[in-house]
């Protein structure tokens, strides 16, 4: 069995135009997003055994379905934290902007699903396995009454086996830990009762070696891009670290400045978004420094 969260075999499997690929596409679709799933088409992503087209930039999985919507499907192993919002963001202009040519109407603009399947925590104060970011109002806190482009992250390792599983748990489940022997009988039983999951892991069983020789190699480019993805999270998190001792720095000079000029410490810590706790430490390392 291969894994199945390696982009590269996810394509392969969920971006074939074959009617059992997009079923099981459709129903992992519609259990991640919470929304029907009908008539879906793969626009983009399928594979060919040719190296060159493989290094090309692209959505992982571009679909269509219903009367219209598009969605693009993503899946990370590499932790690109640093970055992911504004991808999201760049793969949500394109799927919007590329609906129109020039002189059309705004009315024929069909929502938009921008999916990212996560081997790694994004969100890391809480535990919930997907969540679905829609625009609201800053003001009010009232959601848009209809948000044309939602996105939807689903975090892997915040998956957890347990005897009743929702739907989109079963998913995520099957997923992360379908070449894992621990759980092979437990996926077997999920495989059982879900159409969708039973055709996702007949399209990953029915791979032939020369495709597992190609998908092999292509890994092996694959893992080079990582590595260079890897060394520039790094870099952008030695800088955010930076920045944010840098802030720090700066407030706690201010902090220092205020008390020297006479202001009182409820005031400070109002001032700086503190509470009185951190202020009063500050100033006394202040004055401890100077003994």
């Amino acid at each position: 069995m291969i894994d199945l969260k390696k982009d590269i075999n996810f394509r392969y499997v969920f971006g074939k135009n074959e009617e059992k690929n997009r079923m099981a596409l459709s129903a992992m679709i519609q259990a991640f997003i919470g929304e029907k799933v009908e008539h879906l088409q793969i626009q983009s992503s399928e594979l060919k055994m040719d190296m060159e087209n493989a290094k090309e930039t692209r959505m992982d999985i571009l679909a269509s379905f219903g009367k219209g919507e598009k969605i693009d499907i993503e899946m990370q192993m590499c932790n690109n934290k640093y970055e992911l919002a504004q991808r999201m963001t760049f793969y949500a202009g394109q799927l919007i902007s590329s609906q129109l040519v020039k002189g059309e109407d705004y009315s024929k603009v069909k929502k938009s699903y921008i999916l990212f399947i996560l081997d790694f925590k994004w969100i890391q104060n809480d535990d919930q396995l997907v969540h679905i970011f829609l625009k609201k109002d800053k003001w009010n806190n009232v959601l848009f009454e209809t948000d044309y482009c939602p996105f939807v992250i689903v975090e892997l390792p915040k998956v957890e086996y347990k005897k009743e599983m929702s739907v989109s748990e079963e998913y995520a489940f099957v997923l992360k830990y379908n070449q894992d022997e621990r759980y092979r009988d437990i996926i077997e039983a999920i495989k059982k009762k879900d159409k969708g999951i039973w055709n996702m892991l007949e399209c990953a069983d029915q791979i032939r070696q020369d495709e597992k020789d190609w998908l092999k190699k292509i890994e092996e480019e694959r893992n080079e891009l990582d590595r260079n993805q890897k060394i520039t999270n790094a870099r952008l998190e030695g800088e955010a670290i930076g920045e944010a001792r840098g802030k720090e720095e700066t407030m706690n000079k201010n902090i220092r400045s205020m008390y020297k000029n006479g202001c009182d410490i409820e005031f400070i810590a109002k001032v700086v978004e503190k509470d009185i706790e951190y202020v009063e430490q500050i100033i006394k390392s202040n004055l401890h420094d100077k003994v």
